[in-house]
């Protein structure tokens, strides 16, 4: 459905009219997206002949409208569960492993300078990610995580990692609230994995990746 508004002036007299987008809520744009992709694991071969596993499952991103209404500002909840598995049987003992999941995360264009847009602010883009820390032993996650975007660049947020104990462990985020303020233009995040084996002759890390999504 499409409302045509127009704008008077002090006298009454309309000055300016124009074609609002509304949507079935009667709010354009209060719908939230979702996004939710594949699962994806990869496997290779160490020089030792251990099996490694990186797996990716239960990617969703979910978008919002920001809270603050802001167009310089984006606002989302991530879901993820990394794996790690270690398999088969090698020449030399695994020493240390660990699984590593997370999001990659770019910004188009950052507008906190006032070059761009004339808006006020600091030197660059910044990205809030805010969570309950895992109650499990052995996994190292953070309270929250704060970092700087620069502009045309990829910044790597690791939402934890998780020592090998085992053959196998994973790492598991549900809804993980995300903010970006400060960028003009599309945020871009990718889910990525990392599992990191050691062996007292070789270090090998296996990668898996998703499909990229705008917040």
């Amino acid at each position: 459905m499409v409302t045509v508004r127009c704008i008077a002036g002090l006298t009454g007299v309309v000055v300016a009219c124009g074609l609002l987008p509304v949507s079935s809520m009667g709010i354009a744009g209060a719908s939230p997206a979702k996004s939710t992709f594949s699962d994806r694991s990869v496997s290779r071969t160490t020089d030792d002949g251990w099996t490694v596993t990186a797996s990716k499952a239960r990617e969703r991103v979910r978008s919002v409208p920001p809270l603050n209404q802001s167009p310089w500002s984006r606002e989302g909840f991530l879901s993820l569960k990394a794996s790690g598995r270690i398999s088969g049987t090698g020449s030399s003992p695994v020493s240390a492993g660990t699984v590593t999941g997370g999001f990659q995360v770019g910004c188009n264009t950052d507008v906190t300078s006032g070059a761009t847009v004339g808006i006020a602010g600091g030197p660059n883009a910044t990205l809030n990610i805010s969570y309950p820390p895992a109650l499990g032993v052995g996994a190292n996650l953070q309270p929250s995580i704060s970092s700087t975007l620069k502009p045309g660049t990829i910044t790597d947020v690791a939402l934890g990692t998780k020592r090998l104990t085992a053959a196998s462990g994973s790492i598991t985020v549900d809804d993980v609230h995300i903010r970006v303020d400060g960028c003009l233009g599309p945020v871009t995040l990718r889910a990525y994995v990392t599992v990191a084996v050691s062996t007292p002759l070789n270090d090998d890390t296996v990668n898996v990746y998703g499909l990229p999504h705008r917040l």
